[in-house]
């Protein structure tokens, strides 16, 4: 079955919808309990670092985008540039929590409170900016493409899962699906 590179870019959305999800559950837990699974939580941020970031949103960036610009969508401002500036402003979430669990498990005084601060802001940010993709980019992309770019789209997502490495992308895939 050949699946288009915006309805690939659309699964993953779903999965990584899973981890926020489970984030926003551990941010509850932080609150109620004080304690969190930091081994867990290292998981979600290895499979935000690689599968979301790595992977989708360079599938966004490096791929997807710049065709839009070549179809004539701006470069700047809305939507391409806010995007873009969505995917860092994820990744120093992402960053910062990396951080904060390393203070949690040194026990460090507020550790927890510090991450579930993150993680309600990162939950609020992926939910907008996924919002975002689905709701408006991917539709207009989806108009705006080609058959034959739907190919090379799909060809060229094929090729930054090889660097990145099939091995990995199931692992991080299997990890969110047992959330």
């Amino acid at each position: 079955m050949n699946v288009s590179a915006i309805a690939q870019m659309t699964e993953e959305h779903q999965l990584i919808t899973r981890v926020v999800n489970w984030l926003e559950s551990l941010s509850a837990s932080c609150e109620h309990h004080g304690s969190i699974d930091a081994r867990k939580l290292r998981g979600a941020t290895e499979f935000l670092r690689v599968y979301a970031d790595q992977r989708h949103h360079q599938r966004e960036e490096a791929i997807f985008f710049p065709l839009l610009v070549k179809l004539g969508v701006p470069p700047q401002g809305c939507p391409i540039g806010g995007l873009n500036h969505g995917h860092a402003q994820g990744r120093e979430m992402v960053a910062t929590l990396v951080g904060q669990i390393d203070a949690y498990e040194q026990k460090q005084a507020d550790a927890c409170e510090k991450i579930k601060k993150t993680l309600e802001d990162l939950v609020k940010h992926y939910r907008h900016h996924i919002w975002m993709e689905d709701a408006m980019v991917f539709p207009m992309g989806d108009r705006m493409i080609s058959s034959a770019d739907g190919q090379e789209l799909a060809a060229k997502f094929d090729e930054l899962d090889q660097q990145i490495g099939r091995e990995t992308v199931e692992r991080l895939e299997q990890f969110a699906r047992s959330l």
